[in-house]
């Protein structure tokens, strides 16, 4: 059995993809990439479309430093300097219940390794299910992606990471937003949906 936590904005606080960028950029780079990312938003590009973006913006970058400071990112937000408490409590909660039940634990996002990287070695977390990255020869990002994690794609990705591990999917557990179009939990047959509350609803 699995249990799939949607990372963004249902156990982390924030999108981490989008706090992440403001480590890397600094406010002010950061607020003219957001405002050109909000601009593409507006004009009603497809979510896919706006993530390969995103991405753009790493272009030529080495993953190897993007991986280092994924880990000093992280440990700034684990220490409450940059986001305050980076968690939400209800969510993590559930997050050891199922851990502590024996069930494996998967982190879904759009979010890419730097940032997932340090999340889940810190939750303890069996899987991760993220926006993959693709590399040049050098190992430096090209841009582009491959399956943008969206939410039709995170729709798919439960189905086949349940697949994978021989569980079916109407036993497994999805914790999301309603804003997500149901990406995580379009496909498990235990749904909770994480309110602007934290507070859990569950689905049935």
């Amino acid at each position: 059995m699995i249990a799939f936590f949607d990372v963004d904005e249902a156990l982390f606080t924030t999108p981490a993809r989008y706090d992440f960028l403001r480590y890397r950029l600094g406010e002010s780079q950061y607020a003219y990439e957001a405002d050109q990312l909000g601009a593409l938003t507006a004009l009603g590009i497809d979510p896919p479309d706006l993530l390969r973006a995103y991405y753009r913006l790493y272009a030529g970058t080495p993953l190897t430093e993007l991986m280092e400071q994924g880990r000093h990112w992280y440990d700034d937000v684990r220490r409450g300097r940059r986001i305050g408490p980076p968690f939400l409590a209800q969510t993590l909660t559930a997050l050891r219940a199922h851990q502590d039940a024996g069930h494996l634990t998967a982190l879904v996002s759009e979010a890419f390794a730097p940032c997932l990287a340090p999340l889940r070695k810190d939750m303890g977390a069996d899987l991760v299910v993220s926006t993959e990255l693709v590399l040049n020869a050098e190992g430096h990002l090209t841009g582009e992606v491959r399956h943008p994690m969206t939410a039709a794609a995170k729709t798919r990705a439960v189905v086949r990471a349940a697949a994978e591990h021989r569980a079916d999917p109407r036993d497994c557990f999805g914790y999301g937003t309603r804003t997500d179009g149901l990406g995580v939990l379009g496909s498990v047959g235990n749904r909770t949906v994480v309110d602007s509350r934290t507070a859990l609803v569950s689905l049935v």
